[in-house]
């Protein structure tokens, strides 16, 4: 199984469109073979000293059964689509990707 989570850093204050926009591909996500999980979360401020805390950042959170899965999902043109309409508000990706071992 494949873990993925990807941290989206947003313009300030663009939250709420970026998660409009995700909640539409999010449907289409879910129904993609080898999707387990597909959703979006936003930090929770804990006051702890090792805590990042960004409200103007977006983390989706991903579970699929195979690698093969994840390629087909990333090449999909659903994921361009949104990719195109979101790229003017969006500052930066970071993506870790894992396998359970």
């Amino acid at each position: 199984m494949i873990h993925v989570t990807a941290r989206v850093a947003l313009k300030p204050g663009q939250s709420p469109l970026f998660l409009r926009e995700f909640r539409e591909l999010a449907t289409l996500v879910r129904q993609e073979a080898g999707c387990l999980d597909y959703f979006p979360t936003r930090d929770v401020r804990m006051d702890m000293d090792s805590q990042r805390y960004d409200p103007d950042s977006v983390t989706i959170v991903e579970r699929w059964a195979s690698r093969s899965a994840l390629e087909r999902h990333l090449r999909s043109g659903h994921m361009r689509g949104f990719q195109e309409r979101v790229s003017d508000i969006v500052l930066n990706v970071s993506m870790s990707i894992v396998e359970e071992v």
